[in-house]
């Protein structure tokens, strides 16, 4: 799991955050509402390979949680966790530079 201090935002909302997600990733990766109880959405590759999306928001910090993931429950049955961190690091590299470097998050 990592966390990444944005610029305080505390307007922000998870509806937007995922819609600022979404609209970076059209046409590359699916971003759907997650249905697990500690993440706000997931950040979809295929079944197998996914990031889960938090928005943390505090009096004075605004901060987004994520981690890589089999967005299924079945996959992550199947996959396990070990052999999934080795699938899932692309996709949370190309997560964390896009928290960096989005002009949304500054």
């Amino acid at each position: 799991m990592a966390v990444a201090t944005i610029a305080h935002k505390p307007d922000l909302t998870k509806e937007q955050l995922q819609d600022i997600f979404a609209k970076h990733y059209a046409g590359k990766y699916a971003v759907k509402p997650f249905r697990g109880l500690f993440r706000d959405f997931v950040i979809e590759k295929n079944p197998w390979v996914g990031v889960a999306v938090k928005l943390q928001q505090s009096e004075s910090e605004t901060k987004i949680v994520y981690a890589g993931l089999a967005p299924y429950w079945w996959a992550r049955v199947l996959l396990g966790s070990l052999v999934g961190i080795f699938l899932w690091n692309g996709l949370t590299n190309d997560v964390k530079q896009f928290i960096e470097t989005a002009p949304e998050f500054k």
